[in-house]
C-alpha cells in the first residue's frame, strides 16, 4: 500500500519540478542571447565650429559630447539665474519711474511714440 502511494506521488513531483525548469532567468552576459546586452551610451551634441573638419574619430566625438553634457546642466542653471536677475533688475528700475514716465515708456515700447 505504501508503494502504491509512493508511485502516485512520483508523477506529481515530476510535474511540479519540470514546470519550473524553463523559468530560470538567462545570464546577463549570455553570448547566445545578444539582445539582452545594452549598447554603450551614445551622447548627442554639437561640435564647436570647424571641429567637424578635424577628422575626429567617433570616440573623440563621444568624449566631446560627454564633456558638453557635463557642463550644459550647470550652464543652463546659471543662464536661468541670469534671466531671473535681469527681471528683478528691470522691476527695480521701473520702480524708480513716476506714473507718467511709466505710461510714456509703455507708449514708446508699443510704438505709439510719434
Amino acid at each position: 500500500m505504501i508503494r502504491v502511494g509512493s508511485l502516485a506521488l512520483l508523477p506529481l513531483l515530476l510535474v511540479l519540478t519540470t514546470s519550473t525548469i524553463g523559468q530560470d532567468n538567462p545570464p546577463q552576459n549570455d553570448p547566445k542571447n545578444p539582445a539582452k546586452e545594452e549598447p554603450p551610451l551614445k551622447y548627442k551634441g554639437v561640435l564647436p565650429p570647424n571641429w567637424g573638419k578635424l577628422g575626429l574619430t567617433e570616440a573623440q566625438r563621444q568624449e566631446i559630447y560627454k564633456i558638453q553634457a557635463k557642463y550644459n546642466k550647470e550652464i543652463d542653471a546659471l543662464e536661468a539665474k541670469i534671466k531671473e536677475l535681469k527681471a528683478a533688475r528691470a522691476k527695480e528700475e521701473r520702480a524708480v519711474l513716476t506714473p507718467e514716465q511709466k505710461k510714456r515708456l509703455e507708449e514708446i515700447l508699443l510704438g505709439k511714440d510719434k
